[in-house]
């Protein structure tokens, strides 16, 4: 029996099934890995694991017992420490004490005669942050403060630790050094299980590797397995118009319900034929500058630092996909780009404008308009009243449903309807619809096809196809790159926070495998 067994665990929210039958198990002394593309449940996963979060069924079982229904401090007493995707640290307290305050709350409940500060010089020694031990935490590099962390959960004595996207913000030395020192710990006997992005960092430190999509574990097995396994590549990379092994799978009811509202969306059977890719040229360079230029960008989120000299072009009229692995940045760089962050080198430039200190609302006004990831629809307003956000913008409000209903027939059809109520297709048109509704000049989508089936998917990107060849110039953030390499006029493939080959679609195409399942482009 593994010390961690999750048994047909399901959950939904709303339209969206997070998890359907999720079976896996993480052993002791061992490096487990948790991974998958955006949106393909892993966080909600940990937080199921971990007790955030109740399932709607299934099971979850630690050391023998079922712990399904144990609230989450009586799990840490089980044996469960985990870390969070976004850094929590006790800034303004020093390495040391942020580590002892664990050790102390571990004391208190377990009543085993260790002495907290025994416990905190031993597993700073063990981390190797002896030395910095008297520092603030908030001083601190991301690297460093991860490890911190990392050092807190483990004076809680757990005998599995859960690290939730542990080397996010770190660079590549410090990425090696924490891969060391977990196997270190899985060599004492403590289990490990480890949701991350970096698969560089991932092949190379974990034993055993499940890979969600879906909400669903498609494969488990050792890296090399893993690396050669084809389910896992199409759920990276998305699988071509018509594959068999896509049709073959598609059997959950919402999801058929979504094709078929696409279908009917996007007209024409449900299909358009693909444009041929338009490259620029001089005189069209000429003519215009570049509906949007990303120059040197630098950018995080307070201490952690995201992008490292980012430089990306959109030329009026074209299509630009920015493609790579989860955490390369690429989210990030389209938030700098609309507005919503601020970046700490470079400059963004909009029709050749910098943007200067532009927020978002005053550059949707301008016509450059984000359809965020996770598809940021209002759950508890209906449709209309969606849409009616639109004409904030300066669009009235028949020309938004004008333009919307056109879009998406469907939506007209339950436009009172709530949109939390909608399946994930729907919601997916529901922010298209709305961002298109504006008319924009430059339009930026991300993650379109975020925790949707490839089928739904292609019907979207068929809904993209049509609006390029409108002449809209757009930039698309995608996990599924085929799908979105049938539609761009250039791509380019950013990891660790830089953009690092740009071209032709057909040429950038062959270095895709690499980027994403082993975190390198080859030349």
């Amino acid at each position: 029996m593994a010390l961690l067994e999750v048994r047909d665990v399901a959950l939904r929210f709303g339209g969206v099934h997070a998890l359907n039958g999720v079976v896996f198990g993480a052993e002791a002394a061992t490096v487990t890995g948790l991974i998958g593309p955006n949106g393909a449940g892993k966080t909600t996963m940990f937080n199921v694991v971990t007790g955030l979060q109740a399932p709607d069924t299934g099971t979850v079982v630690f050391d023998g017992k079922d712990i399904t229904a144990v609230r989450p401090h009586k799990r840490a007493r089980l044996g469960m420490s985990r870390t969070f995707q976004r850094l929590e640290t006790f800034g303004t307290l020093s390495v040391r004490e942020n580590v002892l305050v664990a050790a102390e709350i571990r004391k208190s409940w377990s009543r085993d005669g260790s002495s907290p500060r025994s416990v905190t010089d031993e597993i700073l020694e063990q981390v190797g942050l002896t030395e910095v031990q008297n520092e603030r935490v908030d001083t601190m590099p991301t690297g460093t403060a991860r490890l911190v962390e990392v050092a807190r959960a483990l004076a809680a004595r757990p005998r599995l630790l859960l690290l939730d996207e542990p080397s996010a913000g770190l660079n590549e030395a410090e990425t090696t050094d924490l891969g060391e020192l977990l196997t270190r710990l899985a060599e004492t006997g403590l289990g490990v299980l480890l949701v991350e992005h970096d698969m560089r960092f991932v092949m190379a430190t974990c034993a055993r590797i499940h890979v969600l999509d879906f909400g669903q574990v498609i494969a488990s097995g050792d890296p090399d397995s893993i690396q050669g396994n084809a389910a896992v590549r199409s759920a990276y990379l998305g699988t071509g118009p018509g594959d068999p092994e896509v049709e073959a799978g598609i059997t959950d009811a919402g999801v058929l319900a979504d094709v078929a509202a696409l279908a009917d969306a996007v007209g024409d059977g449900g299909r358009i034929h693909v444009r041929e890719a338009r490259p620029v040229s001089a005189t069209d360079g000429a003519a215009a500058p570049p509906a949007l230029e990303l120059v040197g960008v630098q950018a995080g989120y307070g201490t952690i630092a995201v992008l490292f000299g980012v430089d990306l072009t959109l030329q009026t009229g074209q299509v630009h996909a920015l493609l790579g692995p989860n955490g390369a940045g690429k989210s990030t760089a389209l938030k700098v780009a609309s507005g919503q962050i601020r970046p700490n080198a470079g400059e963004v430039r909009f029709n050749g404008t910098p943007i200067g200190k532009a927020g978002p609302d005053e550059l949707a006004r301008q016509g450059l308009c984000l359809v965020p990831e996770g598809r940021g629809v209002f759950p508890n307003l209906t449709i209309l009243e969606n849409l009616r956000m639109a004409t904030y913008a300066g669009t009235s409000y028949k020309d938004v449903m004008d333009r919307a209903f056109t879009q998406f027939p469907r939506l007209a059809e339950r436009r009172k309807q709530l949109a939390g109520t909608l399946s994930g297709g729907e919601q997916q048109m529901l922010s298209m619809a709305r961002a298109l509704a504006t008319d924009p000049a430059v339009l930026l989508l991300d993650e379109l096809s975020m925790g949707l089936a490839p089928l739904i998917v292609e019907d979207l990107y068929d809904v993209v196809r049509r609006i390029a060849a409108e002449g809209l110039s757009i930039v698309v953030v995608e996990q599924f790159a085929h799908q979105v390499l049938g539609v761009a006029d250039v791509a380019s493939i950013m990891l660790s926070g830089k953009v690092q080959l740009t071209g032709r679609p057909q040429d950038v195409a062959g270095a895709l495998e690499a980027a994403y399942l082993s975190g390198a482009v080859d030349g």
